[in-house]
């Protein structure tokens, strides 16, 4: 008897000793907590303290939940996981140096809601991707990174970007060579560069930026900017927004790549050069539907680009009306 009782003890054991292998698919982190908690797998009784710790007892597709405000520290992303801060709690990320939120893992799919992530030193983005297969960007604030890029993905990555303000960064988000972006109801204000950025570079090489209902202002150079190098194509389709108080509202630029912009029923004004610029082969911007008004030129064409109005656009009280060659064309 006393044999098949320590048997079964020694089950047990076992068995719970998996469990704690395999992790937990929710975890907490707390300003209570600790990072000695991994042993209790992050429970919302025992929570950790940071970011890093938690993720390591979460499980590939779980979640780590915030119970407090206060600041959780950067962290390396190397799973599929989703960081939440609930409504009402303020979850930092104080950045000294290199990047906020590194994720370079191929496969994973990343969510990242109610974040705040503030550069206080050193170089570097707020979140950086470069290998991955999809990332959620919600509700968060990413702010201060002056050498880097708010948000910066790389790569053949599905994006999200929603209700969040990238505002004093270098760039405010950068997409580069390949992702497939959505971006709503977003705020990218007073960076020094750029607002938004869309970029390309290679044959066969293609980046696709929508954007709804979001706001570009007081960026030092464009509020929104696309760009097509070294046969590379870039899409950019902005849609019932702003771009307002830059140097140039909407940029389009190519040299004999592609870059593809079109401007639909937005707001294009205050902009110190230029409200809608195209430049140089490959480049192309279509207007239709906009209010273009207050900026020293309305509409610029130059160096070979194709700039083209479907003829109901609003264009008037800018300091020149257009310069170069406008194409108006139909709607069918």
């Amino acid at each position: 008897m006393l044999r098949i009782s320590l048997a079964v003890v020694a089950l047990l054991l076992s068995y719970t000793a998996a469990l704690s292998a395999y992790g937990a698919q929710r975890t907490f982190v707390s300003t209570a907590g600790n990072d000695a908690n991994t042993a209790s797998n992050c429970s919302n009784t025992t929570p950790c303290r940071g970011f890093t710790a938690a993720l390591t007892v979460t499980d590939s597709g779980g979640e780590i939940v915030v119970l407090s405000s206060g600041g959780y520290g950067p962290v390396t992303i190397d799973k599929s996981v989703s960081i939440i801060a609930p409504e009402g709690i303020y979850a930092g990320i104080s950045v000294f140096s290199g990047n906020g939120i590194d994720i370079a893992t191929a496969g994973v799919d990343v969510v990242l809601r109610g974040l705040t992530i503030n550069r206080l030193g050193g170089s570097g983005s707020g979140i950086y991707m470069t290998a991955g297969d999809s990332l959620v960007v919600q509700n968060c604030l990413v702010t201060n990174f002056s050498s880097g890029s708010g948000v910066y993905v790389a790569g053949a990555t599905r994006v999200r970007l929603l209700d969040s303000l990238l505002q004093r960064n270098s760039v405010g988000a950068y997409f580069a060579n390949g992702p497939s972006v959505l971006v709503s109801n977003s705020r990218f204000t007073d960076n020094s560069s750029l607002g938004l950025c869309a970029a390309a570079s290679g044959a066969g090489v293609t980046t696709k930026v929508e954007v709804s209902r979001s706001e570009a202002s007081g960026n030092g150079t464009a509020g929104y900017y696309v760009e097509g190098l070294s046969n590379g194509r870039s899409d950019l389709s902005l849609k019932d927004s702003v771009a307002g108080g830059n140097n140039y509202g909407v940029y389009s630029q190519s040299s004999t790549s592609v870059a593809l912009a079109s401007v639909t029923g937005s707001l294009v004004s205050g902009n110190a050069s230029y409200g809608l610029r195209a430049k140089g082969i490959g480049a192309e911007l279509v207007a239709s539907g906009n209010t273009i008004t207050h900026n020293a030129i309305g509409l610029y064409q130059e160096a070979s680009a194709v700039l083209e109005s479907a003829g109901d656009n609003l264009v008037r009280d800018n300091t020149t009306a257009t310069s170069g060659t406008i194409t108006t064309i139909s709607k069918i």
